[in-house]
């Protein structure tokens, strides 16, 4: 994955204002009317349950590497960092 921002807790706060930035762009979208129609014309078509699933599966998981990695990766050298065991 890439890494464009290396120190951890300035990749915090960026994932966490795109999060921010996010919710205020559904919010305003939800507030215009965007979300008003009726979903059910859509989801009554053929194979767009089957469409939504894939593209909303797909969308989790690219979301999942894109987040969640930075998140929780560890460096390769993370068990070694602060080894008082010199024997090993």
């Amino acid at each position: 994955m890439f890494d464009l921002i290396h120190d951890a807790a300035k990749r915090r706060q960026v994932i966490l204002g795109a999060f921010v930035a996010a919710l205020v762009c559904f919010g305003i979208a939800y507030a215009a009317g965007a979300y008003a129609g009726h979903a059910e014309e859509w989801l009554e078509r053929p194979f767009m349950m089957i469409l939504f699933g894939f593209v909303g599966c797909w969308v989790l998981i690219v979301l999942a590497k894109l987040v969640m990695t930075p998140l929780l990766q560890r460096d390769e050298d993370y068990y070694r960092k602060g080894d008082d065991d010199q024997d090993v």
